[in-house]
């Protein structure tokens, strides 16, 4: 007997066993498949982002409670955990640093809006953005930290983010991978 039908059945009584169970099934006549009867393929859907970015301000969320020591994080599904951790450790290159301090929530989402499609239009890979930790807001609730965890988490070309090392501003900050496929339309 052959070794790799030794591997199959490990005994004869298995061997046995499967003969039995086969028996009354013939082989098929062919080996070609039908025809799908009448049945389209499927067809690409392409997605359609929006045109102008800014126009669809995201609603700021009060009841959102992050606090000023909070490490924040964010992924899109499907993102390789190898990316994510190289996010995290600050380990992908920086091309650019937004500081928005000293601006209101206003100010902030126009700029960081602005930076946002530039960066998308180079075709940038990570960004930067320094939002501070907040401990001069009122109530010591960081308000802008809010506003651009909020903003970010909900913007298509963001794939991730992740609070930066302290070498890069801590929990005052975060980085910014952005998707460099995304087109905006613009």
């Amino acid at each position: 007997m052959p070794e790799y039908k030794n591997k199959l059945f490990s005994s004869e009584e298995d061997s046995a066993l499967f003969k039995q169970s086969m028996q009354g099934v013939k082989p098929l006549s062919t080996d070609k498949r039908l025809p799908d009867a009448g049945k389209q393929k499927p067809q690409p859907v392409k997605k359609q982002f929006a045109t102008e970015r800014g126009t669809h301000s995201i609603a700021f969320e009060e009841t959102l409670n992050i606090q000023s020591d909070d490490i924040l994080f964010f992924a899109q599904q499907g993102l390789q955990n190898k990316t994510i951790l190289l996010l995290k450790r600050g380990a992908i290159a920086v091309d650019d640093t937004v500081d928005l301090h000293g601006l209101t929530k206003q100010e902030a989402e126009q700029l960081l809006n602005e930076v946002l499609s530039f960066h998308i239009e180079e075709q940038s890979r990570c960004i930067l953005v320094v939002h501070g930790k907040g401990k001069g807001s009122p109530n010591n609730r960081p308000v802008l930290k809010n506003l651009v965890f909020h903003l970010l988490k909900n913007d298509p070309a963001v794939l991730a983010l992740a609070s930066a090392q302290q070498r890069d501003g801590g929990t005052g900050a975060v980085y910014v991978l952005l998707n460099k496929r995304y087109s905006s339309g613009v």
